[in-house]
């Protein structure tokens, strides 16, 4: 897992070209005002999708990761938690290959907040569980990019 935000230049220009292209897309494009959905960066065949929903607690939320694609999680309007653990701290529900979508069940071993322009890149191994309530449920806005792992 790596946090960042979009406005840390020197860490960020160390990051992947492909998660660059994530960041540098989200800073110039106004995210927040896209309708909920999926859309594509032009000419460069990454995936993301525009999210708007309210936070929940814990029991209500799961525990997830993916093998063919990376997350870029980036918060556009609003703070959440996410929950994180290693994927070979936690054991595995259920597999949906075609969605690249894995359910775990496990135990945190810790939680990030985000909040505005903050960015979280899960890898394969990174089991997360997001969209938790800081304090009580409230509507975010944000955007997920979708990586394939072959392109970096």
């Amino acid at each position: 897992m790596i946090f960042t935000n979009l406005n840390d230049g020197l860490q960020n220009k160390a990051l992947s070209l492909q998660i660059q292209k994530c960041l540098e897309f989200s800073k110039k494009e106004p995210l927040v005002e896209y309708t909920p959905g999926s859309y594509e960066i032009p000419n460069e065949g990454i995936k993301f999708n525009v999210l708007n929903y309210e936070t929940k607690s814990e029991n209500e939320s799961f525990w997830e990761s993916h093998l063919k694609y990376i997350d870029v999680q980036i918060m556009l309007k609003g703070s959440e938690y996410i929950a994180f653990n290693n994927i070979h701290n936690m054991e595995e529900e259920t597999r949906n290959i075609e969605n690249d979508f894995i359910k775990h069940k496990g135990k945190e071993m810790y939680k990030v907040l985000i909040t505005d322009g903050d960015v979280l890149v899960f890898f394969p191994e990174d089991v997360h569980m997001p969209g938790l309530s800081v304090e009580k449920p409230k509507n975010i806005v944000k955007v997920v990019f979708k990586i394939d792992v072959n392109t970096l």
